[in-house]
């Protein structure tokens, strides 16, 4: 994946995808606690790394409703989701 799409800052990864509602995906990874559904959900996008923590492998790789559908299934609320203009759209 392109560097300009996916960048890791601190204790966030993030990613930036190309089209639709949302465009912008946070991952919080000190609020993650790796319960893994996420990674159930929209496995293309999301993945645990070796700590057991959530990730963006692709932010392309799965439509807006299902990366909706992940980030509402964390059970701490790690996914934040934003649209075109930065403003979030979860958690609300």
């Amino acid at each position: 994946m392109a560097d300009e799409l996916k960048t890791k800052r601190g204790n966030s990864d993030e990613a930036i995808k190309k089209s639709g509602q949302i465009r912008r995906i946070v991952v919080d990874r000190v609020k993650c606690i790796g319960a893994d559904s996420c990674v159930a959900v929209a496995p293309g996008v999301f993945q645990l790394d070796e700590e057991n923590l959530a990730y963006i492998v692709d932010p392309n790789s799965s439509d807006d409703d299902t990366i909706l559908m992940a980030a509402q299934s964390c059970p701490v609320l790690a996914i934040l989701l934003y649209d075109e203009n930065n403003n979030i759209i979860f958690p609300e």
